[in-house]
């Protein structure tokens, strides 16, 4: 079915309802000042809703059950309580229904949730590179014009772009779900990667005759298995101290690392680490390793290692019985066939697409699953695994890193599910460390895969680039190409050319400035963050920094008092003179010469900002004063941080 791309404005009195063609970009819009919207709108609005899949953002919690109430003929000021109601109450989409007394007619395909990262759809459209970031243009709790309404409606255009935008990028993700929903008889259309696991749980679980609960919050305690052992001291008795330790759980039911093992670290070799809840990590800053001629540096990751060790360790969450287990197991060997299944050419292209989405809904399955564990809100609750998972998999790793260490390799990085090594690159060091690994295989029952890297250079264990033989950058952290990163929209866009020069730089010994003069996308040069309370900039000249600072300051200091009359809208920020821009809740800039710092309306100045030009609207070409100096020293900056220059 086809799909309209949808979004509400409600006013005292005034209330839009816009729709568009996700393929033709067709735009339809209807309005009213006051009354209900006419018998002819409304036939024309349901006619949408009954031929055309509506996608819309938030749309489940509020866009929805508003469109049902205008659809129902509802007065204009009597739906706009009831959308303020909705927003200041932050009704929940399950209870909105009944909370503002009307029956559900439609469904929507809600992107909130399927898109990672907990943004705003402006912050997502930043992210994205969209065209316009724009804030609502009027107060939502003030009635409109006839102009002020035009160009209400051209805002809502706006964020339908942004809906569509955000869509566009989701489509893979969405036609995934399509397929679990064919494959399952669900509809998880809107649903994140997390929910469509508890959904497929839910699914496989029921089969199997198990009556799907929340489990109880309870006190958690750690056990080691009878495996894990060291040469040092000092290690074994932080494992006793960990056994001895009742794991307290936060206000959702997740596990809290305990205090005192928050300032523990574990000295191996010449490396540093930290166990934690999220994974073992070793603490190293600016590392550059290169291996010499005589040297071969050497990644080993263990294969699908949570779901491995939540299968060997027989773990499940108790009200699901362990009957949760054989789902669990049946569920990792189908998606590891699949996966193989996928690259397998003697196959029809037909098998290997079909495998591929196998592939792909099992891995959501399990990856999406784990977080679940620690939430009490959910049937897969069980915080007693997820401590079993997590401090078993750090145990496991520090044991090959010792074993390692003692037989004269030199592990240089650790994180979650593997270490890197830097060896002799002969035959006798490649056969010893392949020794090393089966012995713990055989230990812990897990499985290995080897790697090689030509250099490494890590800022820290989670923000590194690391370059492989054939000269390709695998980055990680801030180091990561936005369009590359998985998942897609989880960060914020900060200036994506500075570290593609760096990656290109290290692994392609292309110049830094070549990289950025040979960039005409003027998208790659901005860097995009969400201000809260909303941000300005300050228009006219000044002599200098400081005058320009203590001008701004004093502005906003005189609007203060105002503001303080209702905290909810830009409005309230009663400009001093024309001069002071409004930026937004979200702002996106780039630097240029002349540039100035964007505050926030508090007065406080957003973090990065100092030289900053705001590109609201995005540009066909490279604005004449960007600052190419400052981006320059923005690369050189981010060496000197991973050690590759001296300050």
């Amino acid at each position: 079915m086809s799909k309209y791309v949808y979004d509400i404005e409600v006013h005292p009195n005034y209330m839009l309802v816009g729709f568009m063609n996700v393929k033709t970009r067709v735009k339809r819009q209807y309005e009213t000042f006051n009354d209900p919207f006419t018998d002819l709108q409304i036939r024309c609005m349901r006619r949408i809703i009954k031929l055309y899949d509506l996608v819309g953002f938030n749309s489940h919690s509020y866009d929805d059950p508003i469109l049902t109430l205008m659809l129902h003929g509802t007065r204009t000021h009597q739906i706009y309580r009831k959308s303020k109601y909705i927003i200041e109450n932050k009704i929940k989409k399950w209870n909105v229904y009944k909370e503002i007394n009307v029956h559900k007619i439609f469904d929507s395909i809600d992107l909130i949730d399927v898109a990672p990262g907990q943004a705003s759809l402006k912050l997502y459209g930043a992210r994205l590179n969209s065209k316009k970031i724009q804030d609502l243009p009027y107060d939502p709790h003030e009635d409109v014009t006839i102009d002020e309404a035009y160009e209400t409606k051209l805002y809502n255009v706006n964020d339908l772009f942004l809906t569509l935008d955000l869509y566009n990028k989701l489509i893979p993700m969405l036609e995934l779900r399509e397929q679990i929903g064919e494959k399952y008889n669900i509809d998880v259309m809107s649903k994140s990667d997390a929910q469509i696991a508890e959904s497929i749980f839910r699914e496989e679980l029921t089969k199997k005759g198990v009556t799907v609960k929340r489990g109880d919050t309870k006190k958690v305690k750690y056990k080691a298995p009878e495996c894990i052992q060291y040469r040092t001291e000092h290690i074994n008795d932080i494992v006793d101290r960990i056994e001895d330790t009742t794991i307290e759980l936060g206000e959702n039911g997740s596990p809290l690392l305990p205090k005192w093992l928050k300032d523990e670290t574990i000295q191996i070799g010449n490396t540093t680490y930290n166990i934690g809840l999220g994974g073992l990590h070793s603490q190293e800053k600016s590392l550059v390793v290169i291996p010499k001629e005589n040297e071969i540096l050497s990644n080993v990751d263990v294969a699908s290692y949570y779901p491995s060790l939540i299968i060997d360790l027989k773990l499940y969450p108790e009200q699901l019985t362990k009957t949760f287990l054989k789902v669990y197991a049946n569920i990792k060997t189908t998606r590891l066939q699949a996966k193989v299944d996928a690259k397998d050419k003697s196959l029809s292209a037909k098998a290997r697409k079909d495998a591929g989405v196998v592939n792909d809904v099992l891995k959501i399955t399990l990856n999406g699953s784990f977080g679940k564990f620690g939430s009490k809100y959910s049937f897969l609750y069980s915080p007693d695994l997820l401590v079993a998972v997590t401090f078993t998999g750090q145990l496991y790793l520090l044991m090959l890193i010792e074993e390692l260490e003692y037989n004269g390799y030199k592990v240089i990085s650790s994180n979650t599910d593997g270490v890197e090594v830097l060896r002799s690159n002969d035959l006798s060091s490649k056969h010893g460390l392949e020794r090393i690994v089966r012995e713990w295989e055989s230990k812990t029952n897990m499985v290995m895969e080897y790697g090689t890297y030509n250099a490494l250079f890590a800022r820290d264990v989670n923000n590194y680039i690391a370059i492989y033989p054939n000269g390709v950058a695998k980055a990680k952290g801030v180091y990561v190409d936005p369009e590359e990163r998985k998942p897609i929209l989880e960060k914020n866009v900060e200036y994506p050319i500075v570290f593609e020069a760096i990656r290109d730089y290290l692994s392609k010994n292309i110049p830094m400035e070549e990289t950025l003069y040979k960039c005409k996308d003027v998208a790659r040069f901005t860097s995009s963050r969400q201000v809260k309370g909303g941000a300005v900039y300050l228009n006219k000249e000044l002599p200098n920094t400081d005058e320009y600072n203590n001008y701004i300051s004093n502005q906003l200091k005189q609007n203060k008092a105002l503001e303080k009359r209702n905290e909810t809208y830009q409005k309230d920020l009663v400009l001093v003179d024309d001069d002071t821009k409004y930026l937004g809740k979200v702002v996106r800039w780039y630097y240029a010469d002349g540039g100035k710092p964007i505050f926030y309306k508090t007065g406080n100045k957003v973090p990065k900002s100092d030289g900053a030009r705001p590109m609201m609207d995005l540009t066909e070409h490279i604005p004449k004063d960007l600052d190419y100096d400052k981006y320059i020293q923005l690369c050189n900056e981010h060496l000197q941080d991973l050690g590759v220059i001296n300050d």
